[in-house]
């Protein structure tokens, strides 16, 4: 219990908000500009001879760079890796581009990135004969989940094997503290996450808002294109995402091709939550390695 309510203080921590003004008129040209583009929300990790092709997808405010060692893993099996810097996340912008950028996204737009990358990866695929595969933690895992329920056979891209991180398509009652806020979605919050995964230092209550709208449509929706090949990583003490939701949904939905894996924490571990479950420094090594390999040996063509 005092682990959950203190995950839930990741959500609510703070009296205070923002100090400075979130408006786009605030930013320089040059952050106004990069945010009406999109470049930098792709980023494509190449190796020689490719045996796959995956589109990795991070968490809620969580650092990009935070999922290196998942894309160090999939590189050293031959893959090659499309990573998607949500709207909110990416650190080619400053802190006050991103905030504004984090405020003014909302479930949708992120949607529409991870749709677009997993159609420029499946493009590629197509034409190296190579097969697909999406990789997200927390947010990126049920958005990718989300992407094929509702779009990937529209869109005739859907990957062949999906693995999936502590992903939020069932959180915690504890993860909810934030819904009495919802008529203030432009109050800004600081985040108390540790320093070396939190992309935003402050996160407005619009984004969780934003999560819980998603979670509750793409639970509202779920077709039989969801049960396929996938690897389900979860600590059952999460503290965020509810384990017993996520055995739940699978039984419920009938998703006979999920493979749900209980992971353990090494005592090297650091101290940060049960949630994080994405390195060697949130796992231990020994953990780490048996979470790796498992990924590689469910990812073999």
């Amino acid at each position: 219990m005092i682990r959950w309510l203190a995950a839930a203080l990741l959500l609510t921590s703070g009296c205070a908000g923002y100090p400075a003004s979130l408006d786009r008129d605030t930013l320089d040209a040059q952050q106004q500009a990069l945010l009406d583009s999109d470049t930098y929300a792709y980023e494509w990790l190449l190796v020689d001879e490719p045996q796959a092709v995956a589109v990795l997808v991070h968490g809620l405010n969580l650092q990009p760079d935070a999922m290196d060692d998942i894309a160090a893993a999939l590189l050293d099996a031959n893959i090659n890796v499309l990573s998607v810097s949500l709207s909110g996340h990416a650190d080619e912008l400053d802190a006050q581009g991103r905030l504004v950028q984090f405020r003014e996204a909302d479930f949708s737009v992120w949607q529409g990135e991870v749709r677009r990358a997993v159609r420029e990866a499946n493009q590629v695929a197509v034409e190296q004969s190579l097969p697909l595969y999406v990789v997200g933690f927390s947010l990126g895992g049920l958005l990718a989940a989300d992407y094929q329920a509702h779009f990937a056979e529209q869109d005739g891209a859907g990957p062949q094997k999906m693995v999936l991180f502590a992903p939020a398509i069932s959180l915690r009652w504890s993860s909810y503290l934030l819904y009495p806020l919802q008529p203030f979605p432009d109050v800004v919050l600081p985040s108390t996450s540790p320093d070396e995964y939190r992309a935003n230092d402050f996160a407005p209550v619009s984004a969780y808002l934003a999560l819980y709208r998603g979670i509750e449509a793409f639970n509202a929706s779920i077709t039989d294109t969801l049960n396929m090949p996938v690897l389900l990583f979860m600590h059952s003490r999460d503290e965020l995402v509810s384990d017993n939701g996520i055995r739940e949904f699978i039984n419920t939905h009938q998703l006979s091709q999920w493979q749900y894996v209980d992971v353990e924490k090494s005592e090297d571990a650091a101290s940060v939550l049960n949630h994080l479950i994405i390195g060697p420094h949130s796992l231990g090594q020994e953990a780490w390695q048996n979470v790796r390999q498992t990924m590689l040996d469910f990812l073999q063509p």
